[in-house]
């Protein structure tokens, strides 16, 4: 009874091995249970790897779309900040003409000074978005600009106010039209057209502003592009999923 009983049992392992193997025991009598099995573990690590795949290819793209968007807006602020700081040099550089066909010259020999009023006009509207571009700033070399430009402010205020141009408390400029366009040819041309003015001085520091925006933009460019590159390799890349 013992072998015979053995011999049973040999025959039921042979037959469970073939069962695994053979292909009569797939659907429609293709697939073993151990090529069924095989295969929906490939399946599962396949998708496990595309999911990974995905999710990080997701991430990255998260990843650039945050730091490419933060990268524009700073971009966008140094490009206004050089815009506005040229255009008061520009401004400032009209008052500040001593030459036959200046502005001044031309007031003085008309008696008109509507065109002084509205450079002076251009020139603060300017100044003002100087001074809002390096307060959204968040770099100290452009927090140490507006304080001198603030500071030079506060020494000529006495002067402005004597044209109609007041100093507020945050340093920016506001205009009396009445008064400006009231104010005497001596006047305007003391307060304006002088390089101990309070327009040189500003074009001074304006032109400082100017290379900082300047420096700032490639700076940023550089500090973006490396973020990028770096952020992408501790994310990983595509081939780590099939090593």
């Amino acid at each position: 009874m013992g072998r015979q009983e053995g011999r049973v049992h040999m025959r039921v392992t042979r037959n469970y091995l073939n069962g695994l193997l053979s292909g009569n025991n797939g659907i429609g009598g293709t697939d073993s249970l151990l090529q069924r099995a095989l295969s929906r573990s490939s399946k599962s690590r396949k998708t496990n790897r595309t999911s990974l795949l995905l999710n990080s290819t997701n991430n990255r793209s998260k990843l650039l779309t945050q730091n490419v968007g933060s990268a524009m807006q700073s971009q966008k602020l140094y490009y206004n900040m050089k815009y506005h700081s040229g255009q008061v040099q520009e401004y400032a550089e009209k008052l500040l003409d001593s030459a036959d066909d200046s502005v001044f010259a031309k007031a003085e020999e008309s008696g008109d000074t509507s065109q002084i009023v509205a450079g002076i006009k251009g020139f603060v509207s300017q100044y003002n978005a100087m001074l809002q571009n390096l307060r959204d700033s968040d770099k100290r070399t452009d927090d140490q600009l507006l304080t001198q430009l603030n500071n030079a402010s506060r020494v000529h205020s006495s002067d402005l106010r004597s044209c109609g141009v007041a100093r507020n408390s945050d340093g920016t400029l506001s205009i009396d039209d009445k008064a400006l366009s009231e104010t005497d040819i001596d006047t305007l041309k003391k307060v304006w057209n002088s390089q101990g003015s309070f327009a040189g001085r500003a074009a001074i520091w304006a032109d400082s502003v100017q290379s900082a925006a300047e420096r700032n933009m490639d700076a940023e460019a550089s500090s973006a592009y490396s973020s990028l590159f770096k952020n992408y390799g501790n994310s990983g890349n595509y081939f780590n999923f099939f090593r």
